[in-house]
């Protein structure tokens, strides 16, 4: 599902390249400093709806300079936030539809890492099933 989110994002906005500056899942050690990740944060599903599931991640944006992390971390929750009735792109054969799609809370600025990097954070509640 993450691939998918990833896709998503990119197909829906502008200045990101999976791969280069966008990655799912995990962010290679020979990656560039100005980057966004979207990772699994943990969820839960609903055992009355076997199908579907309240899917949690975390979008961490990171960059050199506080304020290009910020407009990165700002243009995906903008492409995220309170999207309903979305069918994702299929990737590797797998498509999902996302019934909601919902921040926790705005863009957050969870400081800098070991190398100096600004990193903002934005978690996400996808209510999602299967297509």
């Amino acid at each position: 599902m993450l691939k998918q989110i990833t896709q998503y994002i990119k197909n829906n906005t502008t200045g990101f390249t999976i791969g280069t500056n966008l990655f799912a899942g995990f962010v290679p050690s020979t990656a560039a400093n100005d980057i966004v990740v979207v990772r699994e944060s943990g969820g839960a599903t609903d055992a009355d709806l076997v199908d579907k599931v309240e899917y949690a991640i975390q979008v961490l944006s990171r960059a050199v300079d506080y304020w290009v992390a910020r407009a990165n971390a700002i243009k995906v929750y903008d492409c995220l936030h309170c999207k309903k009735g979305i069918t994702l792109p299929t990737v590797d054969g797998k498509a999902y539809y996302a019934n909601v799609i919902q921040a926790i809370t705005a863009p957050q600025n969870v400081g800098q890492d070991e190398a100096g990097l600004h990193n903002i954070s934005t978690n996400f509640i996808i209510r999602i099933e299967d297509v």
